[in-house]
């Protein structure tokens, strides 16, 4: 009885957060005191998961529950939106990407995006894993855990990056740096 009701205390305090961070982005309150609210929350949340299941198993159900709870919460509030109609501009991009050399273009960088966000993005997210697997001050299994539950949340976040901006000499330079910067630290680590 007592695991249902410190379940449910964690479950509610990660709800509550994103309740209050969610409400505020739809009233456009000041957000400072809100955030504040939600980390005090959201500590709570951890705090309770870390207290009735020890640390190596408490920190990662506190950032799978909050990761879990927040995708709920974006499934429940989707909704589908009509279609606008199209303007003038558009017919006349399309004229212009229609030629052989607009076509060549976007199938060019169309391949090279998905290298950069692809590849070089999981080699990055990879990279920080192997990291925090191997030089971080924690036990064994928190280390793995939390390397391991950390590498597609990177992964996603990369790939979000290289789509919302069109230049990607930055990301596959960034991508790059990182992998390369995480390739060294765990080769110093072996020496």
């Amino acid at each position: 009885m007592l695991d249902f009701v410190t379940i449910g205390a964690a479950l509610l305090a990660s709800l509550g957060g994103l309740f209050l961070l969610w409400h505020g982005w739809k009233t456009h309150a000041d957000m400072r005191l809100r955030a504040a609210c939600v980390a005090l929350l959201w500590s709570m949340s951890a705090a309770i998961w870390i207290w009735r299941f020890g640390a190596e198993i408490g920190i990662p159900l506190a950032l799978e529950t909050a990761a879990l709870v927040a995708f709920g919460f974006i499934l429940t509030r989707m909704e589908r939106r009509e279609e606008r109609p199209a303007r003038k501009r558009a017919a006349i991009v399309d004229a212009a990407a229609s030629s052989s050399r607009g076509s060549w273009r976007r199938y060019v960088l169309g391949t090279v995006r998905v290298l950069v966000a692809g590849p070089l993005g999981l080699i990055a997210a990879m990279a920080i894993a192997v990291v925090i697997a191997t030089r971080t001050p924690m036990a064994e299994q928190t280390r793995l855990i939390l390397a391991g539950l950390i590498v597609p949340t990177l992964w996603a976040i990369g790939i979000g990056w290289v789509v919302c901006h069109r230049r990607l000499a930055v990301q596959a330079a960034s991508f790059a740096t990182i992998g390369a910067a995480g390739i060294g630290l765990t080769l110093l680590a072996g020496a």
